[in-house]
Order: structure tokens, then C-alpha cells, then sequence
């Protein structure tokens, strides 16, 4: 069964990857994400993010990410997050501070091969352009051992929705497996269609994103 849901993700992911048209810029996302226990149920993180477009040779947006997470039970974790953005513009790179506050579901499916669901809703505000998002991720994956890693392929949907404007003006869907090497590090790789929404069309583009999470 395992081998199954690995099968279908990949089936997914070559899905998407072949109805991406070449006309589509290509960008490259590189996140990393380091964890440090407070306690039994706090843990600090820090994350840092690089994106690049025109076809990954053009560096275009940075951010960092701080914050506790807290675990309140097995199912529901919370989390502020201070957030530093710089992002290329017309007229130079612009500078925002932002703040995230995370509430994060999580649970089993025992029909569907034991799989793990997880739903991120996502308060997202901007200080500087005075301006709120709600993002909502929901996350399904599972894990398997192969010898001494642990592979966890998954599927992910996350609209965006802008409270200035009333409607969704992003959307992401995202394929892709991750490698625990060890219970401290784990690195992942994956395939995003992000989705714009212009003031008359809506733009694509193909992501290629990488995750090293690493906890201390």
C-alpha cells in the first residue's frame, strides 16, 4: 500500500509536469528551515528563503522567517512569525515587514493507507502596504522506509485570498517527496504551478522548490 501512494504522487507529479508549457517561466525557490526545542512542546525556527525567475538565472525575492511553534496536542500546533522580505521591483528591491500567524491541523487517514493529513490556515499581514492575505495549505502525504531514509511523498493545494481586493489572486499546487536521512535532517524536492491572478488574466509558472530542514 505504501508503494501505492508513492506510485500515485509520482503518477501526479509527472501529470503536472507534463501539462507545464514551455512558454512558462521557470523559477527556483531554496528554502531552509532550522528548528530548535525549547522545550517538550516549543520549538524556535528560523527560515530562510531565496527565489529566482527568468528562468532560474535571476534572483528576485529573499525572506526570513522567525518565530516559536508551539504543539498544544498531537492534532494542533500555532505559530507567530516575525517576517523580513526583500523583493526585486521596477524601481530597485523593496523592503517589507511582515507577520504570519499559523494554526496547523493534523490527522490520520486510516482508509487511505494511514495517510497523513494537514491543514495550514495562514494569517498573513503586511505592515507596510497595510494589507491582509489568508492562505489555506491542506497537505496530504505518507511516509515509508527505505533502508536507513525515510521517503514522504506528498500533494499540497494553498489558495490565496486578499482581503483588499475580496477574491483569491494566488494559488499554488505543489508534488514532491522528501528524504529523512536522520530524526535532525531531512531535505525535499518538489514541483509547484504557481497561479497569478493580473488585472485581466491570470499568469502561471513553474516552480522547482527545495526544502533542507534541519533541527537541533
Amino acid at each position: 500500500m505504501r508503494r501505492r501512494f508513492a506510485v500515485a504522487v509520482f503518477l501526479a507529479l509527472v501529470a503536472v509536469l507534463g501539462s507545464a508549457y514551455a512558454e512558462r517561466d521557470w523559477e527556483y525557490w531554496s528554502q531552509e528551515a532550522y528548528s530548535v526545542p525549547l522545550n517538550n512542546t516549543v520549538n524556535y525556527i528560523v527560515t530562510t528563503e531565496w527565489r529566482f525567475n527568468q528562468d532560474m538565472e535571476r534572483d528576485y525575492l529573499f525572506k526570513v522567517e522567525t518565530g516559536p511553534s508551539f504543539r498544544i496536542n498531537e492534532y494542533l500546533e500555532l505559530a507567530p512569525y516575525y517576517v523580513y522580505q526583500e523583493k526585486q521591483s521596477r524601481s530597485g528591491w523593496d523592503r517589507s515587514d511582515l507577520m504570519y500567524f499559523d494554526t496547523t491541523v493534523n490527522f490520520r487517514l486510516k482508509g487511505l493507507f494511514n495517510a497523513k493529513m494537514s491543514n495550514r490556515f495562514r494569517y498573513q499581514y503586511d505592515f507596510d502596504k497595510v494589507k491582509t492575505v489568508l492562505r489555506n495549505t491542506l497537505k496530504l502525504s505518507k511516509g515509508f522506509n527505505i533502508g536507513k531514509c525515510q521517503l514522504t511523498p506528498y500533494l499540497s493545494e494553498e489558495p490565496f485570498y486578499d482581503c483588499k481586493v475580496n477574491t483569491i489572486t494566488e494559488h499554488r499546487t505543489t508534488a514532491g517527496i522528501s528524504c529523512s536521512f536522520t530524526k535532525n535532517l531531512s531535505f525535499g524536492l518538489g514541483y509547484m504551478l504557481n497561479s497569478k491572478k493580473g488585472a485581466s488574466k491570470w499568469s502561471y509558472s513553474n516552480v522547482l522548490v527545495s526544502n533542507l530542514n534541519i533541527k537541533f
